[in-house]
């Protein structure tokens, strides 16, 4: 058994989309109206559109990306410059040694250096 994909509900996809593709620098992978899915290693991150009626301000899921320090400034300068907000930083923690961010549609994400 593996992981396939993890997904965040999201309320608009273009804007959504946007931000995810300028933070992985890449293009979705699959993409239409209501999903939009990138490949993220052997995981994929997807966006569903909450187009049902829940209710809902970000997710209570929080995906985590590992990097090494160099890699991971790079991509926290990247994140914050497409509109992520800090939320918790304890990258110069050495028990936490990861840094929890905010996308512009409200759902939190962290970045660390945890086997490095």
């Amino acid at each position: 058994m593996k992981i396939r994909t993890v997904y965040l509900k999201v309320g608009n996809m273009g804007e959504a989309a946007s931000f995810w593709q300028q933070v992985l620098e890449r293009a979705p992978h699959r993409q239409s109206e209501k999903w939009t899915e990138f490949a993220v290693g052997e995981v994929r991150l997807g966006l569903l559109l909450n187009d049902f009626g829940d209710p809902f301000d970000g997710s209570s899921a929080v995906p985590v990306f590992e990097f090494e320090k160099t890699a991971l400034l790079t991509f926290l300068d990247r994140a914050k410059a497409s509109g992520a907000m800090v939320v918790v930083d304890g990258l110069d923690d050495e028990n936490m040694k990861s840094i929890v961010l905010r996308s512009p549609d409200g759902h939190e994400f962290e970045l660390c250096t945890c086997h490095a």
